[in-house]
């Protein structure tokens, strides 16, 4: 009797891994070819769309007489410096100068 139950554990797990490996081909196989159409595809595209963008950008005429504009050099600059300060300690984990850590114990008690 002790053969009938490793003869089905033996064809259970035959059935198994040939699901297994059946899934692992569909899948494999099905990313693969449709993920080159995908990118050779985005690659056309992107490739047309920076072939627009730089059709646009050198067709782009700047005016440079702005700068000379009277009303552009009385612009004055108000921005006020900031200055530099300490950014913190130097151990951020170490103790508080200060505290005393030996009295206290995570457990609360």
């Amino acid at each position: 009797m002790n053969t009938k139950p490793s003869s089905n554990k033996t064809t259970i797990s035959v059935i198994v891994a040939i699901i297994i490996v059946a899934i692992a081909y569909f899948y494999y196989t099905g990313t693969t070819a449709t993920s080159t159409n995908l990118v050779s595809s985005d690659n056309a595209s992107v490739g047309t769309q920076v072939l627009g963008l730089l059709n646009q950008i050198q067709s782009l005429h700047i005016d440079n007489s702005v700068f000379t504009d009277p009303g552009y050099k009385t612009l004055r600059d108000f921005s006020v410096p900031i200055p530099t300060v300490d950014v913190g300690r130097p151990n951020p984990f170490a103790p508080l100068p200060g505290f005393s850590t030996s009295g206290s114990s995570a457990s609360g008690h």
